[in-house]
């Protein structure tokens, strides 16, 4: 149950730091980087798609149900985690929006080093949740996508 809670946080926390970060210019040094790397993490999930797709379909047999919930929230924490560090990377003069990512970085590398393992995930997560944990990997994608589509990163003005 505290893994639950602790997602659930994480994505609040998500939530708040991408709405704070979206009144915020970036950072002129960093604008090249932010653009690129922005770009990058909204194209990252379908490169994923096509790999878990191929992966389910010709290596991993068995427990698909509990592998692909697995899949999908271990990618979104990941997801999570190159976010807040783009945050951190293109609003570094920002102390709100540092400070806010930190944490969040921190504590989205941790849950999903904690949650890589399969066991570990369906003894953590999946036991406790059973059939609804199937839910918390897209909402945590749609979650993702949603603040970079509401909040997308500010340029300086010319």
């Amino acid at each position: 149950m505290a893994v639950l809670g602790i997602v659930v946080l994480l994505t609040a926390w998500f939530v708040a730091a991408s709405w704070i970060a979206a009144r915020c210019e970036v950072s002129e040094r960093s604008k090249r980087f932010s653009k690129a790397f922005h770009i990058l993490l909204l194209a990252m999930p379908l490169a994923a798609a096509a790999v878990f797709a191929v992966l389910f379909a010709f290596v991993l047999h068995g427990r698909f149900v509990e592998r692909l919930a697995h899949a999908m929230v271990v990618f979104a924490l990941w997801l999570y985690a190159a976010r807040f560090y783009w945050l951190l990377a293109s609003f570094f003069r920002r102390r709100t929006v540092v400070a806010l990512s930190i944490p969040g970085f921190v504590l989205s590398v941790a849950l999903a080093a904690l949650l890589t393992p399969l066991d570990r995930y369906v003894e953590l997560l999946h036991a406790f949740a059973g059939m609804a944990s199937v839910a918390i990997g897209p909402v945590m994608l749609a979650v993702f996508y949603a603040c970079a589509v509401l909040f997308p990163p500010r340029t300086p003005r010319q």
